[in-house]
């Protein structure tokens, strides 16, 4: 049985909306969240979804009964790294087989407090008496389905970095198919009792294709959106804070994401279409994992394109372009 945690969070959620389109393996995951009412579209189709307390020792005990794999997916809260510890603890007691560690590529900085949180849980994963896999994750394509208001309100795309910095985005549909490819027999449709022997004990960067600057990426958008004169601007890092701190106040906003929970949970997971959603506006915890991410690779140029997601999955990762011609309806500057 597979036991995914913080699936109330975007890429926990995401990795649960991937894997439940295999159905037999509906009955074989359990997921925990801190609220709930992310998850009642996912409760509605069979899933085993359990409200915990990460930091109640009896809860996870209890969350952990039958689990092969324990897939931890790091959330946004304030104190993450104590969490993530309680889980990995909780996992070891519980006789768990194997854990894979979704954490990012900054989990070696020492010096950005939004990121440094990662190599804790890394250490804590390392410690473990089990198999393990860890995945580091670059900058996910899909968070700039927050940048859309802002693009289609002032026709310009703007990020904190300079225009020669360049970053490699990858698709969390890739994310998610190489979880997949760890977890899961694809012949049978059947959960793997433990991660692949060649995987184990592993560190993968999953990175895009394409390494991009911030005026390539408005390009990009601009050619699919068909705005030709949409710009780039490397903004304060201020400025993109208090844009995505203010996002909740946004009417427009708002509504997209009440329409957006109303067909996750009426498509009853049928489809893929985790990745057209926005999700939530930011928490404070994720801006200040962004705000560093940029600060990050402008200071070390730590966003290098590697091929381990396409390795994994034997097939070429989806790029920054395919992503905008998919969704430029929502970047589309209003005129």
């Amino acid at each position: 049985m597979l036991l995914i945690s913080h699936a109330d969070q975007y890429i926990g959620q995401c990795i649960v909306s991937h894997l439940v389109q295999h159905k037999p393996l509906r009955k074989n995951i359990r997921i925990l969240c801190q609220d709930k009412t992310q998850c009642t579209h996912l409760e509605k189709k069979g899933i085993d979804v359990r409200q915990v307390d990460y930091q109640h020792p009896n809860q996870l005990s209890l969350a952990m009964r039958k689990i092969d794999c324990l897939l931890l997916s790091v959330g946004n809260e304030s104190n993450r790294v104590e969490n993530c510890k309680k889980l990995c603890q909780s996992a070891v007691k519980s006789g768990v087989k194997s854990i894979v560690l979704i954490s990012h590529i900054g989990a070696l900085s020492l010096t950005h407090e939004g990121l440094c949180d990662y190599g804790l849980i890394e250490e804590e994963v390392f410690n473990a008496s089990c198999q393990f896999t860890i995945l580091r994750l670059d900058w996910i394509i899909q968070y700039f389905h927050l940048w859309a208001p802002f693009v289609e309100r002032f026709r310009y795309f703007p990020l904190p970095i300079s225009a020669e910095v360049e970053m490699c985005p990858i698709d969390i549909k890739d994310v998610c198919e190489v979880v997949e490819s760890l977890v899961v027999d694809k012949d049978t449709s059947t959960l793997l009792s433990n991660i692949p022997e060649n995987y184990g004990g592993q560190i993968y960067i999953l990175s895009g294709p394409d390494s991009l600057n911030g005026q390539q990426i408005a390009n990009i958008m601009a050619e699919a959106t068909g705005y030709k004169p949409l710009s780039y601007r490397n903004s304060r890092a201020m400025d993109i804070s208090h844009y995505l701190k203010t996002m909740s106040n946004d009417i427009w906003f708002d509504a997209r994401l009440k329409q957006e929970r109303n067909q996750a949970y009426h498509s009853a997971l049928e489809s893929y279409d985790y990745a057209s959603r926005a999700f939530a506006a930011p928490s404070a915890s994720l801006i200040q994992e962004f705000i560093d991410y940029f600060d990050w690779i402008s200071k070390t140029a730590s966003s290098v394109c590697v091929p381990h997601a396409a390795v994994i999955r034997s097939h070429t990762s989806r790029s920054v372009e395919d992503f905008f011609k998919e969704y430029a309806n929502s970047f589309k500057p209003r005129v």
